[in-house]
């Protein structure tokens, strides 16, 4: 029947052209021409026409997509192709500024990847470098603290040397003492670390001969038997105090560590005094020490102290025999002598104010004797006469009628003790 015919030729087209666009979408080909309609004769109806415009309808809008996908499709396969056979160079329809682009685009990635392994290397040379320096800087800190507990070690040896020396000075002391029926003893006033009580000798004639230092030969009193101070006996690390409290007036007359006096030459009347405006001119260029005025002024008095290396209890009584230090109580210096530098007049040993409370030595070491029998172990007292002796050179503080220039009265280190220019009086302030 035609009716019939016509829907089932339709039909088959349809389903011809369909399975066809199918083909040609999966492998990709161009389905532009259509085929040609079959039509069965002129009975086909209008509905049969507007089926088959719908066909054609439908049938062109499917064979323009797949031409659609095709083309992508190839595009697809172009630059698949040019990348696996032309390298870096792609494939398609690209232009040239764009094949220029990617080019550089190679390189630049090229250099990145040169840049991170040269920085790489960079970072690991700064390593290496930072870890020897730190190395080195360890090692230099570990090769300072061994020198620093090596000093130690041998500043702690040298005391300990020195306390062995003190120790057996000391040990020998006493037992002189004990040999000699205790005339060195301290007062029971004194402190038992204080006090170098020492035996006197005596002269052919009788007369007092004062001891020299323990292992130093006996005293010859002559200038040119040059004596050096014991640097062990110095302010530097002595237990010391630097500073005792000054005690003005006593009423018991009693001389102490700490009393603050005067010291007048018995001869002339004059008081030992010093400043800072009186030079040496002998070279040593020291704070001169002379007699000025027969009335005490603030530049004459000083402080009674213990010898370097001595702790006794301040307000300890001295007694004869004892080594004591002169400090000045304007200037803080020590009175002082030494061999090798002569008073200009004289040519006898100089005397001078020296050091501070900070420095002294034992060439600021002074023995303190009653005038004509030492009487060491009994207690000193105001008003009477001493001789003061110069503890390294065994030579006594001197003074006389020999004037430097307007009141200022030669004063220093001579003789053997034995002279009226020898005698001191002492006054408390």
């Amino acid at each position: 029947m035609t009716y019939g015919n016509n829907y089932d030729s339709s039909d088959n087209r349809q389903d011809d052209e369909g399975g066809e666009r199918g083909i040609g979408r999966f492998f990709g080909r161009d389905n532009d021409s259509p085929k040609p309609q079959q039509h069965s004769g002129p009975q086909q109806s209008q509905y049969g026409q507007q089926q088959q415009g719908y066909g054609q309808q439908g049938h062109g809008q499917q064979q323009g997509y797949g031409q659609q996908q095709q083309h992508q499709y190839q595009g697809g396969n172009n630059m698949v192709g040019g990348s696996q056979q032309g390298g870096n160079m792609p494939g398609g329809d690209y232009s040239q500024e764009e094949l220029e682009k990617n080019e550089r685009n190679a390189r630049y990635k090229d250099w990145g990847t040169k840049a991170g392994i040269a920085a790489l290397g960079v970072a690991a040379i700064g390593a290496a470098a930072y870890g020897i320096h730190e190395y080195r800087e360890n090692q230099e800190e570990e090769e300072a603290e061994e020198r620093r507990k090596a000093q130690e070690a041998e500043q702690e040896k040298r005391r300990e040397e020195e306390e062995r020396r003190r120790r057996e000075e000391e040990r020998r002391r006493q037992e002189e003492n004990k040999n000699q029926g205790g005339w060195n003893q301290p007062p029971p006033s004194t402190d038992s670390a204080y006090g170098h009580h020492t035996q006197p000798q005596q002269h052919g004639s009788g007369g007092f001969c004062p001891p020299a230092p323990y292992g130093r030969p006996p005293y010859s009193f002559q200038q040119d038997d040059v004596r050096h101070a014991d640097p062990s006996r110095s302010s530097d690390n002595s237990p010391t105090p630097h500073e005792y409290p000054k005690l003005h007036g006593a009423s018991d007359h009693v001389i102490k560590i700490g009393s603050v006096i005067s010291l007048k030459h018995n001869m002339t009347g004059r008081f030992l005094h010093t400043d800072r405006s009186h030079s040496t001119s002998t070279g040593s260029n020291q704070q001169l020490v002379f007699g000025y005025r027969w009335n005490p002024d603030e530049n004459d008095w000083w402080q009674v102290l213990p010898a370097n290396r001595d702790v006794p209890v301040p307000g300890s009584v001295v007694s004869f025999g004892t080594q004591i230090r002169l400090r000045h109580v304007e200037t803080g210096r020590h009175l002082h002598s030494h061999y090798n530098y002569h008073e200009g007049r004289s040519g006898q040993n100089e005397v001078t104010a020296y050091g501070d409370s900070m420095r002294s030595d034992e060439n600021d070491h002074w023995v303190v004797e009653k005038w004509g029998e030492g009487a060491y172990g009994q207690t000193w007292t105001q008003g009477e006469v001493v001789v003061l002796r110069h503890y390294v050179s065994g030579m006594t503080l001197h003074s006389h009628d020999l004037m430097i220039s307007d009141d200022v009265q030669s004063v220093t280190c001579f003789g053997r003790g034995e002279e009226e220019n020898d005698k001191w009086r002492v006054q408390l302030d």
